[in-house]
């Protein structure tokens, strides 16, 4: 009786396990639909369209009548590519020129630091919360040195192609 056992709980199981898989299938419409099909228009569209059933993207037809007259705007003018335009070069080159500006003061704070602590004025312990430049003093500041030449490298670069696009210099210094 004893071998009877296992056989049976797992026939038992796998049916179990196929009506459960059985019961979650999809099943095939019937056919007695009666409804007809219905199929769209071109002409239907504006019918849906007014109860909100439907969006339509269309170019609206030419009026015939005169638009009000605008506002008398400022006319910027319009370049092919940014490269052209002086005011971009007058922005990067501000970006570039605080980006400068905040790394030569972090280089002058570290080279103050250096000196310094030659001459035994540290503050006691180390920052956890501010920044710190390097592992070295003088590691920090070959760091601080690089970021900074890495500044002004790409700020010439940006004045080299202003100038081979023409732009005036004076358009690099806001």
């Amino acid at each position: 009786m004893r071998n009877h056992i296992f056989p049976l709980a797992a026939v038992l199981a796998l049916s179990m396990a196929c009506s459960a898989h059985a019961a979650g299938k999809p099943r095939p419409a019937k056919d007695t639909q009666t409804q007809p099909t219905k199929i769209w228009t071109n002409d239907d569209m504006d019918l849906l369209s007014r109860f909100s059933l439907i969006s339509v993207v269309r170019q609206e037809k030419a009026q015939t009548a005169t638009p009000p007259a605008a506002p008398a705007k400022t006319i910027f003018p319009v370049y092919a590519s940014r490269l052209d335009d002086p005011t971009w070069y007058a922005a990067q080159a501000a970006a570039l020129q605080a980006e400068l500006d905040q790394r030569e003061a972090d280089l002058q704070e570290q080279q103050t630091a250096i000196a310094q602590a030659a001459n035994r004025i540290t503050t006691p312990g180390v920052s956890l919360t501010e920044k710190d430049a390097g592992v070295t003093p003088a590691a920090g500041l070959a760091i601080l040195q690089a970021l900074v030449q890495e500044t002004q490298t790409k700020l010439d670069d940006l004045a080299d192609v202003a100038r081979q696009h023409s732009i005036l210099p004076g358009a690099l210094r806001g």
